[in-house]
């Protein structure tokens, strides 16, 4: 398994998958002219790591701004999470929000709602965030 690591744009997060180490990280904003070929390597590396018997991910996602289609992607994205944490993977999720972004704090509140076998837990955006 190979560790991930795609550079921040204007239009698109910051992500860092080590492998070795269990992280991942979706930092910045997110709303790509194309979606599904930004994330499907994200997809991909993921769920090849999740796949192996003994799976720990701890995730942080500290998306400023992210479009419905992206949002979206972030949706199946967990859902692949949750489906491994079925099968016996352990996988935390931190969400870092902005404190005045109601919108992304509902949005993360309503997957976590949704999820039933990894743990999300949700936190305000600080300035050393």
């Amino acid at each position: 398994m190979t560790n991930l690591n795609i550079v921040a744009t204007s239009r698109t997060p910051k992500i860092t998958f080590k492998t070795k180490a269990g992280t991942l990280l979706i930092e910045g904003e997110s709303y790509p002219e194309d979606v599904t070929g930004f994330y499907d390597p994200v997809f991909a590396a993921v769920n090849d790591y999740l796949k192996s018997p003994d799976a720990k991910l701890d995730v942080d996602i500290k998306l400023i701004y992210f479009n419905s289609s992206s949002a979206r992607a972030l949706m199946e994205l967990l859902d692949m999470m949750d489906a491994a944490g079925a099968e016996g993977a352990r996988v935390s999720i931190r969400w870092y929000c902005d404190g005045d972004d109601d919108i992304t704090r509902e949005f993360a509140e309503d997957i976590s709602a949704d999820i039933e076998h990894i743990s999300i837990d949700i936190f305000e955006l600080t300035r050393d965030d």
